[in-house]
């Protein structure tokens, strides 16, 4: 096999299968590889649950299976970054769901959740043995979860024997957003967080040098133009790691129901014959124009809130138009905008995100950064100038250590392709 073709992950992963397995007769078909990339959001963060549009694209950074499928109904997995073995059987699921769960360490409970999921939806699945592998940052902001929950989807077709068909076209069995949407309700059985469906859709849909703007309510899609010669994506880790299921990630979006709902009643009891605002579902349907005439008619909190998630709309759809004339510089300007909003008015960035956004203000050629993901830790995303990109590490390095006593590591990303499969051998 020509190393070119796979994903590094996956064949680190295949190189370790054999080490880590022994042939025992359970095999029945040959060794495999899937995976599925994590990804960047540019700008729409917490917009996809409340059913607003997002703006991300798949990263060239993947969680990768290798392995070959068994015979009988269990799934035996080796973690190569936590080194651990976890086991759990096909039989009895979904119903064994949260028996299984309580024995097994966190990342394969996204595993678990996956294929808990696709059995509920009526797919016939086999047992394997794989290798997990990947190099996408584990709690940076980058979606080192949906990746695996993705990847999961399709080594499972590709140990399935034909019976999952992944794809666009007529024959599959499970459209790509069917998958992101399986993969959310997963994540969600997993962990515990109600996360929106923005990371495992910017997995599926990954395609070279291009974001995608996706509908978080429709599921509608499309792609524009992110690749740049003279622009680099730079993502930087702070080193705090974050679980948001024990944050508060839920509280932020129980926080938008409640604004909706307030919204919705006193538009009606000012305009009794507005059907439209009887369709009310979520913040997405709030006008900026409803929003300046009725915030002052919500807690100051919900109003913040409800504030935000209705600009970062507002935000995506700027930074669309400025794609179509490759206009990064004033993409880079709407980026400092969110960020502000996630600090002040979301209040889920953290002194150390901010500490890195206001480093990257000071160097030239920085056209934009903010923090990325959830919050609450993580990353930020920076579109810098190629020639700038030396500067902005530097000051980093110098700077960074100084203002919060820890160290941030430094990633250079392009946008790449979503996810794939292959017979190995």
């Amino acid at each position: 096999m020509e190393r070119k073709q796979y994903p590094q992950p996956a064949l680190e992963a295949a190189q370790k299968f054999a080490t880590v397995f022994q042939d025992d007769g359970v095999y029945a078909g040959p060794l495999s590889a899937a995976w599925a990339p994590g990804r960047v959001n540019i700008i729409g963060e917490h917009t996809d649950y409340n059913d607003g549009f997002v703006l991300p694209l798949a990263v060239d950074r993947v969680s990768a299976f290798a392995g070959r499928t068994r015979q009988d109904q269990e799934v035996r997995l080796w973690s190569a970054h936590f080194e651990e073995y976890a086991q759990f059987s096909l039989e009895q699921l979904p119903g064994s769901f949260e028996q299984q769960r309580q024995g097994l360490p966190g990342w394969a409970r996204y595993v678990l959740g996956v294929v808990a999921e696709l059995v509920r939806a009526g797919f016939a699945l086999k047992g394997f043995d794989a290798v997990v592998a990947g190099d996408v940052p584990l709690g940076g902001g980058m979606s080192s979860s949906a990746a695996l929950e993705v990847a999961t989807v399709y080594a499972c077709a590709q140990f399935s024997g034909g019976q999952l068909k992944i794809g666009d076209g007529e024959e599959s069995r499970l459209q790509k957003m069917e998958v992101a949407a399986l993969c959310q309700r997963a994540e969600h059985i997993a962990s515990g967080l109600r996360s929106g469906i923005l990371d495992q859709a910017a997995s599926c849909l990954g395609q070279p040098g291009q974001a995608v703007l996706l509908d978080c309510r429709s599921f509608a899609y499309q792609y524009f133009p992110f690749s740049d010669p003279e622009v680099a994506i730079v993502v930087i880790d702070t080193s705090v790691r974050r679980e948001l299921a024990s944050t508060a990630y839920n509280e932020r979006r129980q926080q938008c129901e409640e604004a909706t709902s307030l919204l919705r009643e006193a538009i009606l009891r000012d305009e009794p014959e507005n059907a439209q605002a009887r369709e009310i579902k979520a913040l997405r349907d709030i006008t900026p124009e409803q929003f300046a005439r009725y915030k002052d008619q919500l807690p100051e909190l919900l109003r913040k809130r409800a504030g935000y998630v209705i600009a970062e709309d507002e935000r995506v759809m700027q930074v669309v138009e400025l794609l179509k004339r490759n206009d990064f510089e004033a993409v880079g300007q709407v980026l400092w905008q969110g960020h502000a909003g996630l600090r002040d008015e979301y209040e889920v960035s953290c002194s150390e995100l901010d500490a890195l956004v206001d480093i990257a203000h000071s160097v030239p050629g920085v056209l934009g950064a903010r923090m990325l993901g959830g919050g609450f830790g993580g990353c930020t995303i920076n579109l810098v100038r190629q020639e700038a990109v030396t500067a902005l590490t530097q000051a980093v390095e110098e700077q960074y250590p100084e203002r919060t006593g820890r160290q941030a590591s430094i990633d250079i990303c392009r946008a790449a392709g979503g996810p794939g499969m292959v017979i190995m051998e």
